[in-house]
């Protein structure tokens, strides 16, 4: 199959080597150009991913370049500003790694700014596609463990933003993506932490309620258990995610446990396969740019109600960083 969708990367990292191998495993993309302010790194990931163009900075390729589609595998700060200038440079789809975004507001400029352009925005929430998670949602449906009651998820990597976008997104997801009603958490930030250019807190929970009944709870930082899990509590059994026994997916119901067989799955891949497909009509990207500020406003919330000391109900109206709010504030 020939190459017809043209690719730009700005940032060459570790996140973007992912995004690298997946594109290089589709037929029908194909890596033209990168924009990266590090000569060295620049020169490497070229190398590596026989890229042909290289820039120093990202504007200069949306002016030298006609691209389809550009992974933004920057730090966060700079994803609303850089969604906005690529949505206005007529490329048909961006897919922004995670956070979306530092705040609400900076999410409905990245929005607004893709509608106007009719360009489509995915958010790098991949782990939607990760093989377990598939198999989760078909036992959901399957009526596996009965009614779906409670998600509790955690990971005692980093912050809410960093990570803690991966755990609310996924909560969310096994519930259907059903509408958010209220949320209720607690942050703390003891000493002045800063993570990917932005400032961070050191530790959150969150608990919150679906308009589908279903209510999820998320532990994240240095108080959560080690590792990054999840389990799923229905009226006749228990589903466990990344269990830290070391299974991928176990399932417990009142008959027994499940024999669970998994497909090796590239997450990644599966991403932007499903983006190409949208692109080409398909449906709308399970981690479209809505489902994306979905999560981010639940992160907001969890903050929001730290900041208030009260439980939120959505929307929530606050389009400002609630940490940053605090921090200003002398609250944290």
């Amino acid at each position: 199959m020939s190459k017809h969708y043209k690719v730009g990367i700005i940032g060459c990292g570790r996140i973007a080597t992912a995004h690298a191998k997946a594109y290089q495993a589709i037929d029908s993309t194909q890596i033209v150009a990168t924009a990266e302010p590090d000569p060295e790194r620049r020169a490497k990931f070229g190398e590596t991913y026989n890229v042909v163009s290289f820039y120093d900075n990202y504007r200069e390729m949306l002016d030298g370049e006609a691209l389809d589609i550009v992974s933004i595998c920057t730090w966060p700060p700079h994803h609303s500003e850089m969604t906005v200038a690529i949505a206005e440079s007529d490329v048909k789809a961006i897919l922004c790694e995670k956070p979306m975004a530092l705040n609400l507001g900076e999410a409905d400029q990245m929005l607004a700014a893709c509608e106007k352009s009719d360009t489509k925005l995915a958010i790098g929430h991949q782990h939607r596609f990760d093989s377990q998670v598939s198999q989760v949602m078909e036992l959901i449906k399957g009526n596996a463990i009965g009614e779906l009651q409670w998600v509790f998820g955690y990971c005692n990597s980093k912050d809410l933003l960093s990570n803690g976008t991966h755990v609310v997104d996924l909560i969310r997801y096994f519930a259907d993506d059903s509408p958010v009603e209220w949320v209720l958490g607690q942050i703390d930030r003891p000493t002045d932490k800063i993570d990917f250019g932005h400032r961070v807190e050191h530790n959150a929970i969150g608990h919150w309620q679906f308009a589908n009944g279903i209510r999820g709870f998320i532990e994240q930082g240095e108080i959560a258990p080690p590792g990054y899990a999840f389990q799923l509590c229905g009226t006749a059994g228990i589903i466990s995610v990344n269990s830290p026994p070391g299974y991928r997916l176990q399932v417990i119901t009142k008959n027994g446990e499940l024999d669970i067989v998994l497909e090796d799955v590239n997450p990644h891949q599966a991403e932007i396969e499903e983006l190409l497909a949208w692109i080409e009509g398909g449906k709308p990207h399970r981690s479209r740019g809505k489902s994306g500020r979905a999560t981010m406003e639940v992160l907001m919330a969890i903050m929001e109600s730290s900041r208030l000391r009260q439980t939120i109900h959505l929307p929530l109206e606050t389009l400002e960083s609630p940490l940053e709010l605090m921090i200003q504030a002398k609250q944290i």
